[in-house]
């Protein structure tokens, strides 16, 4: 059998690197705080699937940038762009779906038979999608692997696209076209016309954007991790007030499972490596947004660690 760490892809580019590894404790993250919900077909997931395949696509636009593939390499930013939008879009919907409404959970005891009625009731509304919206049943069809179906074509055409997503996430959460309106319109605006450039070909250059001389290989590195880098800070200040919970650090679960006392307050710590990253890159008036926000407690400013190491 062949050595595992023989396996590992090594990569070229560091700032694509520390992005991938972003998306690897993310992908850890997403696992352990899972969404499950209930449709006509029965119990469905989201878990780490999206965070797992954006780590490949990352190797491979790596790769292309090593082959200089640079239009090879944006049409893959492209892809990794609309599957993080997907992702926020679907968790977003999936969070707010329409079962039983607060006022019918209050009629219920506090008792376990109440309970379980009460559970019951919910998974039978969830089930028979009576309630749910278009977008719901057109969520559910993705999940389902339906999606691609010639009678699904218009729920494709309704909700299935980087700008539905965007549209959906801003008029469904104040929050988020808070973030967008104040923090992200220029940015969106343009990492869209380039990434749609390149993926329609909109021009000769970006045919001849494969056939990169040495000269200019710095230049287009640091364009290209420009790009991906926009995109990762328009994904992690969404999702940080959709839900917060989804950056937890291990720290709290590993003390758990060593039958260890956890540390105070750790529950609310956030992996180590997108603290660095947020605090590094984004504006400080966008980060406390955020940690105002958020609405889990989760620390996202480096200040919070850096005391709390000074009374260790």
């Amino acid at each position: 059998m062949d050595d595992i760490e023989n396996n590992e892809y090594k990569f070229y580019n560091y700032d694509i690197e520390n992005i991938r590894d972003i998306f690897l404790c993310l992908s850890d993250t997403t696992f352990s705080s899972s969404e499950v919900s209930y449709g006509r077909k029965g119990a469905y997931i989201l878990s780490c699937q999206t965070m797992m395949s954006v780590c490949k696509t990352l190797e491979t636009i790596d790769f292309c940038c090593f082959r200089n593939a640079y239009a090879d390499a944006y049409t893959l930013i492209r892809k990794f762009r609309d599957d993080l939008m997907q992702y926020l879009f679907v968790l977003n919907v999936i969070q707010n779906e329409h079962g039983l409404t607060d006022k019918e959970v209050e009629q219920f005891e506090m008792s376990p038979e109440s309970m379980m009625k009460m559970i019951e009731l919910d998974i039978a509304t969830l089930i028979s999608g009576e309630r749910k919206t278009d977008v719901e049943l057109a969520m559910e069809k993705w999940i389902y692997n339906v999606l691609e179906n010639t009678e699904n074509a218009m729920d494709r055409k309704n909700f299935f696209d980087a700008s539905k997503y965007k549209a959906y996430l801003i008029s469904n959460n104040e929050k988020v076209r808070y973030i967008f309106e104040n923090f992200f319109i220029d940015k969106w605006k343009k990492e869209d016309r380039k990434l749609n450039n390149y993926v329609h070909t909109n021009g000769i250059q970006y045919l001849m954007n494969n056939y990169v001389y040495q000269d200019s290989k710095v230049q287009k590195d640091k364009e290209l991790i420009e790009s991906l880098q926009n995109i990762v800070d328009i994904f992690l200040s969404i999702l940080a007030v959709i839900d917060s919970i989804k950056f937890h650090s291990s720290d709290y679960l590993d003390a758990l499972e060593m039958n260890a006392d956890p540390q105070e307050g750790s529950q609310y710590w956030v992996c180590p490596i997108i603290v660095d990253y947020m605090n590094e890159r984004f504006d400080s008036v966008l980060l406390k947004y955020i940690q105002d926000n958020e609405g889990h407690g989760m620390h996202f400013l480096a200040g919070y660690y850096t005391e709390l190491e000074s009374c260790d």
